[in-house]
């Protein structure tokens, strides 16, 4: 499951089920997801088409962990400069503060396009330092801020900062709801010039697990669109499958 994206965005990005095969002090799981917009901190990255996405991890009993997660994406599409593979590569370390209900998390994501053409444009590939904090008010309500630094981000586009906050509320029939809102900032470099750009997002959605399967319904939108990119962060619904072993 993509971290961040995927963590506290929980996501989204992309429900997986926690079912997990351990080995002792050693836990291995795998998930996979077929989605109909693969949309990453309000904006798409699929130019609003289909995706299909999996990933393993392993944690290990100390609350270390580590994983690797990738999705199709379609940037650029029909010229010289397109990418149409995201990875992503991740470890970090997390657990709990006693009985507080407090959560942590903390970690590096190095996002990677390999089919990338880095010699007729920026390069893509960037890494992130992230941590997130969680807090669970009882077995129904839980919250979570999170925040990424990046000192060179996508497309050599300067330092990019990025926070969010969620709530997701355990419902009656075993539905869930969460609600996240997120600010990118990023100072411009490479990609967007000197000026860079900064915009504000908000997502709320539906889940349900039934067997094996997560199913899950999401809202998206921005609050500044001429500065994610216009129709790319659009409002969007989106509908996701999952399954995870």
């Amino acid at each position: 499951m993509k971290t961040f994206t995927k963590t506290l965005v929980a996501g989204a990005l992309m429900s997986a089920l926690p079912m997990a095969q351990a080995e002792g002090p050693h836990t291995f799981s795998a998930n996979v997801a077929v989605t109909t917009n693969y949309v990453f901190r309000g904006i798409s990255q699929t130019s609003e088409d289909p995706a299909l996405q999996g990933g393993f991890d392993y944690a290990h009993e100390s609350g270390l962990y580590a994983g690797f997660w990738a999705s199709s994406i379609e940037f650029n599409a029909g010229t010289s400069n397109t990418a149409s593979v995201e990875m992503d590569f991740y470890g970090g370390y997390g657990g709990d503060i006693g009985d507080t209900g407090i959560s942590y998390d903390f970690g590096g994501l190095y996002y990677l396009y390999p089919d990338q053409n880095e010699d007729v444009g920026a390069d893509y590939n960037y890494f992130e330092f992230y941590l997130n904090l969680g807090y669970a008010f009882n077995d129904m309500v839980s919250t979570g801020l999170s925040y990424a630094y990046s000192p060179d981000f996508f497309g050599e586009d300067g330092t990019g900062n990025y926070i969010a906050g969620n709530v997701d509320v355990s419902l009656p029939q075993g539905f869930g709801l969460s609600v996240l809102v997120g600010h990118q900032d990023v100072e411009g470099d490479k990609l967007t010039g000197p000026n860079g750009f900064d915009y504000s997002h908000w997502q709320v959605g539906v889940s349900k697990e039934i067997g094996n399967f997560g199913f899950d319904l999401t809202y998206y939108d921005a609050f500044d669109k001429n500065d994610c990119g216009g129709s790319i962060c659009d409002s969007m619904l989106v509908f996701t499958v999952s399954s995870s072993w």
